[in-house]
């Protein structure tokens, strides 16, 4: 939703690169997906070198693609083009829009499930009362879900996704 409407503001096809981007990582990501939806319906089929390798899949190029779209969204840039008002005014839209799609029960865990706090901390930090809600409260009402995730309750990577990250080629 940010993306059409910062490109609505900066001019047609100024985020073309970033939609390229995109569009490469897409499919693999897609493949993901799907795994990860086999996994759900058939836990027994759970190998985590098939789940790191799905992910290593997309991974490289996603990383390339963030980085690209930092340049893009550039604060000094978007300046020049977009005002603190028309933030505001779109924040109200999109914040509209979430609260109709957003699952307060699982969204919160999906970060907890795969947020390694221990070799990258978070920042901001997340509210403590949030953490207890999650790791306390929500945790067990949706604890299927931390099955298939790389991390603890906690949000220590657990051993069979260690390391779980190849090294990135410098």
């Amino acid at each position: 939703m940010y993306f059409p409407f910062i490109e609505s503001k900066l001019g047609a096809g100024r985020m073309s690169e970033n939609v390229a981007g995109h569009e490469a990582f897409s499919k693999p990501f897609e493949a993901f997906e799907e795994l990860v939806e086999k996994l759900i319906s058939n836990p027994e089929l759970w190998d985590a070198k098939v789940f790191r390798d799905s992910i290593y899949s997309f991974m490289p190029v996603l990383r390339e693609h963030l980085a690209q779209e930092l340049t893009t969204l550039d604060a000094a840039e978007l300046r020049k083009y977009i005002t603190p008002n028309d933030f505001v005014e779109y924040e109200k839209k999109f914040l509209d829009e979430m609260k109709k799609t957003v699952s307060f029960s699982k969204n919160f865990q999906a970060v907890f499930v795969n947020g390694d706090s221990v070799n990258g901390p978070w920042f901001p930090p997340f509210p403590a009362p949030l953490i207890f809600l999650v790791k306390y409260g929500l945790y067990w009402v949706n604890s299927d879900m931390w099955e298939f995730g790389s991390c603890d309750k906690h949000m220590r990577v657990k051993a069979s996704f260690a390391p779980y990250e190849p090294p990135i080629k410098v």
